[in-house]
């Protein structure tokens, strides 16, 4: 199965796989890799590298979900490309990793879950703008009835 990794700035990988965990009750064999303040870019990478070498099953690729394309997290990724199978795709959010790390299968490849993790439906983005006094009806935000 393809492996997935997530790689931020800070914490905010950290705090994806956390919401996941609570959201579906497991983290699905998605590892976090934080890229922490102050943190030197090759020993990030080395890090990272570390990370990827654990993992049993390496001939089926790694898709590596980022922050943002550009930083250290993503560039540390594309050059660790030269060693592994990877699939990057930056803009990471969380329903892109609920749609990955619940809809991954023995027979995802790479470029299946980079076009799932692309899609209209794993990008989550929505919106709607809200008039003042506007009265629609909505949905209860909590599951008790009280």
């Amino acid at each position: 199965m393809v492996n997935l990794v997530i790689i931020s700035h800070g914490d905010f990988c950290v705090g994806l796989l956390s919401s996941l965990k609570m959201i579906a009750g497991d983290t699905f064999g998605v590892t976090a890799v934080p890229l922490i303040p102050g943190e030197a870019p090759e020993s990030y990478r080395e890090k990272l590298a570390d990370v990827l070498t654990k993992y049993e099953d390496k001939e089926s690729g790694f898709i590596i979900l980022s922050d943002i394309a550009g930083g250290t997290p993503f560039q540390s990724a594309a050059y660790l490309s030269k060693e592994f199978k990877i699939g990057l795709v930056s803009g990471m959010n969380m329903p892109m990793l609920l749609s990955l790390a619940l809809g991954r299968s023995d027979g995802d490849t790479l470029d299946s879950l980079i076009e799932k993790a692309t899609s209209k439906d794993s990008v989550g983005i929505q919106s709607k703008v809200f008039g003042r006094g506007e009265r629609k009806q909505r949905a209860k935000l909590s599951i008790n009835k009280n």
